[in-house]
């Protein structure tokens, strides 16, 4: 009996460090994404010391993204999540397209800006209705 009772305590545990990492994984993209657009509005104001320490705190390997995506299947999240963890990757191939291939004049930037930061905004609406209601 008291091996039965350690089992469904056991099995309890486990039912609760899931329910926690699966809680975790399924936020963590939308608080990252609320934040994310707070540094890109600083990227347009701030000088380049500032830069140097967003780029170094907020930058986002493309790697991790992957193993993202790859929890988000595991745990059969919404296409929301996934979309809210490829997110960090558009301004990375906006960079690497103006440092490479073709440079964007200052007006391109903000715009290119105001769209990565609506569609984060639009993103956390979704995310919001997916949650919430």
């Amino acid at each position: 009996m008291a091996n039965r009772d350690n089992d469904i305590n056991t099995l309890k545990d486990l039912i609760h460090k899931l329910r926690s990492i699966t809680l975790a994984v399924q936020v963590i993209p939308f608080v990252y994404t609320i934040i994310y657009i707070g540094v890109l509005v600083a990227y347009i104001y701030a000088r380049e010391p500032v830069l140097v320490v967003l780029d170094t705190l907020f930058y986002v390997s493309p790697l991790l993204i992957c193993l993202l995506l790859v929890e988000s299947r595991i745990l059969e999240l919404c296409k929301w999540h996934k979309m809210a963890c490829v997110l960090p990757t558009i301004p990375q191939i906006a960079n690497l397209t103006d440092s490479f291939v073709w440079e964007f004049p200052v007006s391109g930037v903000y715009v290119f800006n105001l769209i990565i930061i609506t569609t984060a905004v639009l993103l956390l609406v979704a995310a919001y209705n997916v949650f919430f209601t």
